[in-house]
């Protein structure tokens, strides 16, 4: 017996030696891997998130002169990139090397997660082809209005609560949910008055802080070898079927009972009867093919990407830009006198106006660059690679990883960079930053127009009606370590006032 414990002793030893030792082998610099989390043991024992983690790694590696490191994951290598001139290549002009994100897909037993962010290939490519019609600035432009439905009720429920504390991250979950409800699904869901609502609750289910959460995410995007093996589904049995019937019952009003509104998923039934989707064109569905382009699960999946894309993302945005703001008053009065300006006279705010506010603008790409919506971007090499100016080649399947967090807090590409400092974007367009919080390229977030709009109109909603306070000032924001996106470890509690 004790032989056979130390010849497995032994071989688990031989074989993380092996392992660990992956990228020295060839010739990358690498960092100090320990048994068995490789170098993100504090991310698997939840003392630091994985894009801290991360971007602790992206630094100790700049300030090395690396413009890439290999780091582990468990026993899975990745390359860690550090040189934003490279990550421009390797996401546009060398983007046919890394065209996919190597996440966990299993259409048949997991049905939602066979969506636009995680599909690779040829399937990604005709499903992206689709949707993007879906999200140009027509079809955002006319979904606007029932944004601003919303954006009414979040104003109310704020002024229910003048001088008294108000956990703010917790109002702009419901807040979001409620908008994606209602343009995404088609349903009048107001989470923001009853928490209880089916649809915020099944929602926010798949952003529980748990362990089971925590664990699903990291393996399902940063080790997808160990997921596959383990074959574990990234959602609840119960998510899963919510989603699929809520997704039969919507279809079959839209194909069968005539219903039709401006919304996301009316636009997924268009195109599961191959309905032509154009800019200016009829919401209406003038033919109910028998012949589906897109199947109920494929919708379902789309359904739920653009739930998980704009809940987290554009809560977490509006929290961030809120928490900046009220603790930097003076450019908190500049952006109120920028929507004063609009929204004089009490009018409601345009789609027009929104999007023309440049000072509003310059305050969402800075926290974004502070904040990235997605801390880390994922690809996988799917033909070798010679990174130009080296003769090492990145092997085809090899997974590579770009720290955002660590990219945009860089001081080589940022003055100050923990300083929050909207006019950074004044003299240079936000286009010539170093910003990829939408990624770039053919696989940058096609979501993008639609999510910036969310958040700007949320923020017009309250910064044109109220005046906030934070209830305790404090230094940087700390984030909660068990998440892999960005998201306080502890609410913003902001007071409201009237202007």
């Amino acid at each position: 017996m004790f032989l056979v414990i130390l010849l497995i002793t032994l071989s688990l030893y031989l074989y993380q030696k092996w392992i660990y030792t992956y990228w020295k082998r060839r010739g990358v610099p690498q960092l100090n891997p320990s048994f068995p989390f490789g170098d993100v043991a504090d991310t698997f024992k939840q003392r630091k998130s994985y894009a801290n983690r991360l971007a602790e790694l992206h630094h100790q590696s700049a300030s090395d002169s690396h413009r890439f490191v290999g780091i582990y994951t468990l026993f899975q290598p990745i390359l860690l990139v550090t040189d934003v001139e490279l990550v421009r290549r390797m996401l546009t002009v060398d983007f046919e090397h890394f065209t996919d994100r190597g996440a966990h897909v299993n259409e048949k037993r997991d049905p939602l997660s066979g969506h636009l962010f995680s599909l690779a290939g040829a399937k990604w490519r005709w499903m992206l082809q689709k949707l993007a019609p879906a999200f140009t600035s027509a079809k955002v432009k006319s979904m606007f209005p029932t944004m601003m439905t919303c954006g009414r009720t979040l104003s109310a429920v704020v002024g229910d609560h003048l001088g008294r504390a108000l956990p703010i991250r917790a109002l702009m979950t419901r807040f979001t949910m409620d908008v994606i409800a209602s343009v995404g699904f088609g349903l009048d869901c107001n989470s923001m008055r009853n928490p209880d609502e089916p649809f915020h609750k099944m929602g926010s289910k798949f952003f529980s802080k748990s362990w089971k959460t925590s664990v699903r995410m990291l393996l399902a995007f940063v080790a997808p070898k160990v997921n596959r093996f383990l074959q574990l589904k990234l959602n609840d049995d119960d998510v899963e079927e919510y989603m699929l019937n809520l997704v039969r019952d919507t279809i079959a009003k839209r194909e069968h009972g005539g219903e039709v509104r401006n919304d996301f998923i009316q636009l997924l039934v268009q195109l599961r009867n191959q309905v032509e989707v154009e800019d200016g064109g009829s919401w209406e569905i003038n033919k109910v093919e028998p012949n589906k382009a897109l199947t109920v699960q494929e919708i379902a999946a789309q359904s739920f990407v653009f739930l998980n894309a704009g809940y987290e993302t554009t809560s977490s945005t509006i929290t961030f830009c809120l928490f900046e703001l009220c603790r930097n008053r003076d450019l908190l009065g500049k952006l109120q006198e920028e929507i004063d300006e609009v929204v004089d006279g009490g009018r409601e705010a345009s789609y027009e106006a929104i999007t023309e506010m440049t000072y509003l603008e310059a305050c969402v790409e800075e926290t974004l660059r502070k904040y990235p919506i997605s801390p880390v971007l994922f690809r996988v090499c799917t033909k070798p690679y010679r990174i130009p100016d080296t003769d090492f080649v990145i092997e085809k399947g090899t997974l590579v990883q770009i720290s955002l967090v660590g990219l945009n807090r860089d001081p080589r590409y940022y003055e100050a960079p923990l300083k929050f400092d909207p006019d950074r974007y004044g003299e240079r367009k936000a286009e010539t930053m170093v910003h990829y919080s939408f990624g770039d390229g053919p696989r940058g977030c096609i979501g993008l127009r639609m999510g910036k709009v969310m958040v700007k109109m949320a923020l017009v909603e309250l910064l044109s009606n109220y005046d906030f306070e934070m209830e305790s000032p404090t230094g940087e924001n700390e984030l909660d370590p068990s998440l892999l996106m960005l998201q306080p470890k502890h609410d913003v509690i902001l007071i409201p006032k009237f202007m």
